[in-house]
């Protein structure tokens, strides 16, 4: 197996093998039979139904792409450039997806009620918990999917222990008054190679009672070590959304491989428009497939910080500012607590919660 290829653990599908404690609400919410997991995209598979070719549709998905909705949110020259399809079977397959996915069939531009919107949202989206009742509160519940989550602070401020903490709640049952859903799987990618994965086990057993050899077989890992090999991961990220119950999907950290490969000042615009593609393309995922991706961040000294301002910057740009739908940063608090400060999100003012990083994860100070 490539150094690249994202690792799949056993498939756990029985919910007594997760948990420990044999609780039946567990038991319940840890099953994870795709069929049952309300999806919010539509298979490839339905364009056959339209007169499109299987040996077409093949394709599409040898060249990333796996379901109907990706055909609608691609640009035309991208589709061009999977192999073996030309621009008037690409025509020909939209078409056809704009029939079979719903809200598509009056075209790209139909406009829609926005309480309808709404309905619709609050229907799908789920919040995962960071493992810390104040956290969750100040992101009006956890996590959410469909959005893209940053994580961005100085080194050893808790980035990674928050990340294994929301990994270990992806496989719980939902909060109440929440859309119901199965509990998933989590799919992490390590740029850096410093990945703990055995954390995730031990604070789901040490937290929620959940057998931790099983939560790890629920963990698809990837350590690529060039943006070329990122790039591919996110092709294979979009055929186990279509294939297994993704929950969160963690990229830790987002920038490194952009940095050590882009460290030239002459390369800074290719590097952004690289980092630009690879968001799109999580954001893609996200929505398409209801998944939560959070992404650590690393900073930069300020050389013209002042003594009472902030010292630190987020790498990035405007790019990856830009692409973020919730922007966390971890510092120092007082007596060896972490603060965790919302900084930037379409919904919700600015704020901090106080946590602490314990053996179980991310709590409460």
């Amino acid at each position: 197996m490539s150094a690249v290829d994202l690792q799949p653990m056993q498939q756990t599908n029985n919910a007594q093998d997760l948990v420990a404690n044999g609780n039946d609400d567990n038991d319940a919410a840890m099953t994870t039979t795709h069929d049952e997991y309300a999806t919010t995209y539509t298979e490839l598979s339905a364009l056959q139904a339209a007169g499109i070719a299987a040996s077409d549709l093949k394709k599409l998905t040898d060249g990333g792409y796996h379901t109907a909705n990706s055909l609608l949110m691609t640009p035309m020259k991208e589709l061009e450039a999977v192999k073996g399809l030309s621009e008037a079977k690409i025509l020909k397959m939209r078409d056809a997806a704009r029939e079979v996915v719903p809200g598509w069939q009056a075209g790209s531009s139909k406009f829609s009620i926005a309480s309808e919107i709404v309905r619709q949202r609050e229907g799908q989206i789920v919040r995962v918990s960071t493992g810390s009742t104040a956290f969750d509160a100040m992101l009006g519940g956890g996590i959410e999917t469909k959005a893209l989550t940053e994580i961005h602070g100085e080194s050893n401020q808790g980035k990674t222990q928050l990340c294994y903490t929301i990994a270990a709640a992806s496989m719980l049952p939902p909060a109440e008054g929440e859309p119901s859903w199965k509990a998933g799987k989590v799919i992490w990618v390590d740029t850096e190679g410093s990945a703990v994965l055995t954390r995730i086990g031990e604070i789901a057993e040490e937290r929620w009672q959940l057998d931790k050899q099983s939560v790890l077989e629920n963990v698809m890992y990837a350590r690529p070590y060039t943006t070329q090999q990122l790039d591919e991961l996110a092709l294979q990220m979009g055929a186990i959304c279509t294939q297994e119950q993704v929950r969160t999907i963690v990229v830790d950290s987002i920038i490194n491989l952009f940095r050590t490969e882009f460290n030239g000042r002459g390369e800074l615009a290719e590097r952004q428009q690289r980092l630009k593609t690879f968001l799109m393309r999580l954001k893609k995922i996200a929505e398409e497939h209801n998944v939560a991706v959070v992404y650590t961040n690393q900073v930069s000294a300020k050389p013209d910080a002042m003594s009472f301002g902030p010292a630190f910057n987020a790498v990035g740009g405007h790019v990856l500012f830009h692409a973020s739908t919730f922007r966390i940063q971890m510092k120092r608090g007082r007596a060896g607590m972490k603060v965790a400060a919302l900084e930037t999100s379409p919904c919700l003012p600015p704020s901090t919660a106080e946590v602490q990083v314990t053996s179980g994860g991310i709590l409460d100070a």
